[in-house]
Protein backbone atom coordinates (compact mmCIF):
# COMPACT_ATOMS: atom_id res chain seq x y z
CA UNK A 1 0.00 0.00 0.00
CA UNK A 2 1.12 3.72 -0.63
CA UNK A 3 0.99 6.46 2.44
CA UNK A 4 0.37 9.79 2.41
CA UNK A 5 0.74 12.31 5.13
CA UNK A 6 1.73 9.91 7.45
CA UNK A 7 -1.86 7.80 7.70
CA UNK A 8 -2.20 4.32 8.17
CA UNK A 9 -2.87 2.49 5.06
CA UNK A 10 -5.00 -0.68 4.46
CA UNK A 11 -2.63 -2.88 3.41
CA UNK A 12 -5.42 -5.91 3.48
CA UNK A 13 -5.38 -9.10 4.93
CA UNK A 14 -3.42 -11.95 6.73
CA UNK A 15 -4.67 -14.93 8.76
CA UNK A 16 -2.76 -16.17 11.94
CA UNK A 17 -5.23 -19.38 12.92
CA UNK A 18 -4.63 -22.42 15.49
CA UNK A 19 -6.17 -25.47 13.71
CA UNK A 20 -5.31 -28.23 16.80
CA UNK A 21 -1.62 -28.81 16.86
CA UNK A 22 -0.53 -26.59 13.47
CA UNK A 23 -1.00 -22.46 13.26
CA UNK A 24 -2.22 -21.72 9.27
CA UNK A 25 -0.40 -18.37 8.68
CA UNK A 26 -1.29 -16.41 5.26
CA UNK A 27 0.02 -12.73 4.93
CA UNK A 28 1.68 -11.30 2.16
CA UNK A 29 0.62 -13.60 -0.34
CA UNK A 30 2.51 -16.48 1.35
CA UNK A 31 0.89 -19.32 3.66
CA UNK A 32 3.06 -21.43 5.84
CA UNK A 33 1.84 -24.31 8.48
CA UNK A 34 3.88 -24.10 11.78
CA UNK A 35 3.35 -26.53 14.30
CA UNK A 36 2.11 -25.08 17.68
CA UNK A 37 4.40 -23.31 19.97
CA UNK A 38 3.69 -20.48 23.10
CA UNK A 39 5.44 -18.13 21.65
CA UNK A 40 2.50 -18.21 18.49
CA UNK A 41 -0.31 -17.88 21.07
CA UNK A 42 1.13 -15.06 22.64
CA UNK A 43 1.99 -13.45 18.98
CA UNK A 44 -1.59 -14.57 18.02
CA UNK A 45 -2.90 -12.63 21.30
CA UNK A 46 -0.89 -9.38 20.83
CA UNK A 47 -2.48 -9.88 16.87
CA UNK A 48 -6.01 -9.94 18.65
CA UNK A 49 -5.46 -6.31 20.52
CA UNK A 50 -3.31 -4.34 18.15
CA UNK A 51 -2.37 -1.04 20.08
CA UNK A 52 -2.40 -2.53 23.45
CA UNK A 53 0.23 -2.85 25.88
CA UNK A 54 -0.39 -6.39 27.07
CA UNK A 55 1.24 -7.38 30.61
CA UNK A 56 4.45 -10.01 30.14
CA UNK A 57 2.76 -11.69 33.07
CA UNK A 58 -1.16 -12.13 31.40
CA UNK A 59 0.79 -13.74 28.58
CA UNK A 60 3.04 -16.19 30.36
CA UNK A 61 -0.09 -17.57 32.78
CA UNK A 62 -3.78 -16.24 30.71
CA UNK A 63 -5.29 -19.50 32.18
CA UNK A 64 -5.11 -18.08 36.09
CA UNK A 65 -7.25 -15.35 34.98
CA UNK A 66 -7.57 -11.67 36.82
CA UNK A 67 -7.25 -13.84 40.03
CA UNK A 68 -3.42 -14.47 39.19
CA UNK A 69 -2.56 -10.79 37.22
CA UNK A 70 -4.14 -9.21 40.23
CA UNK A 71 -1.95 -10.78 42.52
CA UNK A 72 1.51 -10.43 40.67
CA UNK A 73 0.10 -7.06 40.05
CA UNK A 74 -0.31 -5.75 43.83
CA UNK A 75 1.66 -3.66 45.61
CA UNK A 76 4.38 -4.08 48.44
CA UNK A 77 7.41 -6.34 48.48
CA UNK A 78 5.46 -9.85 48.46
CA UNK A 79 3.98 -11.92 45.46
CA UNK A 80 1.41 -13.04 48.12
CA UNK A 81 0.83 -11.82 51.22
CA UNK A 82 -2.26 -12.33 53.56
CA UNK A 83 -4.67 -10.73 51.23
CA UNK A 84 -3.95 -12.20 48.28
CA UNK A 85 -3.90 -15.57 49.99
CA UNK A 86 -6.96 -15.73 51.22
CA UNK A 87 -8.73 -14.30 47.80
CA UNK A 88 -6.87 -17.13 46.45
CA UNK A 89 -8.12 -20.02 48.82
CA UNK A 90 -11.77 -18.34 48.44
CA UNK A 91 -11.32 -18.77 44.08
CA UNK A 92 -10.01 -22.07 44.69
CA UNK A 93 -13.31 -23.02 46.77
CA UNK A 94 -15.42 -21.65 44.58
CA UNK A 95 -13.59 -23.74 41.95
CA UNK A 96 -14.22 -26.35 43.67
CA UNK A 97 -18.38 -25.78 43.85
CA UNK A 98 -18.24 -24.55 40.37
CA UNK A 99 -16.52 -27.81 39.23
CA UNK A 100 -18.84 -30.25 41.41
CA UNK A 101 -22.12 -28.15 39.73
CA UNK A 102 -20.67 -28.28 36.16
CA UNK A 103 -19.78 -31.78 36.76
CA UNK A 104 -23.52 -33.08 38.27
CA UNK A 105 -24.87 -31.41 34.81
CA UNK A 106 -22.38 -33.33 32.93
CA UNK A 107 -20.58 -29.87 31.26
CA UNK A 108 -17.33 -31.55 30.26
CA UNK A 109 -15.96 -28.53 28.66
CA UNK A 110 -16.53 -26.52 31.76
CA UNK A 111 -14.96 -28.89 33.75
CA UNK A 112 -12.00 -28.59 31.90
CA UNK A 113 -12.00 -24.95 31.67
CA UNK A 114 -12.40 -24.98 35.25
CA UNK A 115 -9.81 -27.32 36.30
CA UNK A 116 -7.29 -25.32 33.98
CA UNK A 117 -7.95 -22.47 35.86
CA UNK A 118 -7.73 -24.31 39.57
CA UNK A 119 -4.73 -26.11 38.26
CA UNK A 120 -2.88 -22.59 37.39
CA UNK A 121 -3.69 -21.02 40.95
CA UNK A 122 -2.24 -23.78 42.67
CA UNK A 123 0.92 -23.46 40.71
CA UNK A 124 0.68 -19.63 41.29
CA UNK A 125 0.91 -20.56 45.05
CA UNK A 126 3.30 -23.35 44.80
CA UNK A 127 5.46 -21.05 43.26
CA UNK A 128 5.24 -17.93 45.14
CA UNK A 129 6.12 -19.87 48.26
CA UNK A 130 9.55 -19.60 46.27
CA UNK A 131 12.40 -21.70 46.52
CA UNK A 132 12.92 -22.92 50.08
CA UNK A 133 9.80 -21.51 51.21
CA UNK A 134 10.46 -18.07 50.95
CA UNK A 135 8.18 -15.91 49.66
CA UNK A 136 8.99 -14.04 46.22
CA UNK A 137 9.26 -10.85 45.39
CA UNK A 138 6.66 -9.52 43.20
CA UNK A 139 9.78 -7.78 40.73
CA UNK A 140 11.10 -11.55 40.65
CA UNK A 141 7.64 -12.68 39.31
CA UNK A 142 7.47 -9.44 36.67
CA UNK A 143 11.40 -9.96 35.74
CA UNK A 144 10.72 -13.94 35.14
CA UNK A 145 7.48 -13.25 32.56
CA UNK A 146 9.34 -10.81 30.59
CA UNK A 147 12.55 -13.07 30.07
CA UNK A 148 9.80 -16.08 29.63
CA UNK A 149 7.79 -14.21 27.21
CA UNK A 150 10.24 -12.27 25.38
CA UNK A 151 12.47 -15.71 24.45
CA UNK A 152 9.36 -17.60 23.28
CA UNK A 153 8.54 -14.98 20.80
CA UNK A 154 11.73 -14.33 19.94
CA UNK A 155 12.51 -18.00 19.34
CA UNK A 156 8.75 -18.16 16.80
CA UNK A 157 10.39 -15.27 15.14
CA UNK A 158 13.36 -16.97 14.20
CA UNK A 159 11.16 -20.08 13.19
CA UNK A 160 8.94 -18.03 11.00
CA UNK A 161 12.68 -16.46 9.16
CA UNK A 162 12.34 -19.86 7.14
CA UNK A 163 8.81 -20.78 7.21
CA UNK A 164 7.52 -17.01 6.32
CA UNK A 165 9.85 -14.53 6.10
CA UNK A 166 7.57 -11.98 4.95
CA UNK A 167 5.29 -12.20 8.20
CA UNK A 168 8.54 -12.85 10.12
CA UNK A 169 9.82 -9.43 9.23
CA UNK A 170 6.29 -7.75 9.55
CA UNK A 171 6.30 -8.77 13.35
CA UNK A 172 9.35 -7.61 13.89
CA UNK A 173 8.89 -4.50 13.02
CA UNK A 174 5.65 -4.29 14.45
CA UNK A 175 6.09 -6.33 18.14
CA UNK A 176 7.89 -5.08 20.85
CA UNK A 177 8.29 -7.27 24.06
CA UNK A 178 9.41 -6.10 27.60
CA UNK A 179 7.28 -6.06 30.74
CA UNK A 180 4.61 -5.14 28.47
CA UNK A 181 4.51 -6.52 24.92
CA UNK A 182 2.35 -4.52 22.27
CA UNK A 183 1.86 -5.07 18.80
CA UNK A 184 1.25 -1.57 16.71
CA UNK A 185 1.35 -1.66 13.05
CA UNK A 186 2.11 1.22 11.00
CA UNK A 187 -0.79 0.04 8.72
CA UNK A 188 -4.19 -0.91 9.02
CA UNK A 189 -4.19 -4.91 8.36
CA UNK A 190 -7.56 -7.09 9.11
CA UNK A 191 -6.19 -10.39 10.88
CA UNK A 192 -8.41 -13.48 10.66
CA UNK A 193 -7.38 -14.77 14.04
Amino acid sequence: GWRSGGEAVDVGSGEFRRDGAVWALRFAGRVAHVPDAKGLRDLHTLLSRPGDDVPAVVLLAPEGGEVVVAARRMGGDEVLDDEARSRYRHRLSQLDEEIDRAAELGHDDRVAELDRERAALLAELRAAAGLGGRTRRLGDEAERARKTVTARIRDSLRKLDRAHPELAAHLRATISTGSTCRYQPQDHITWHL
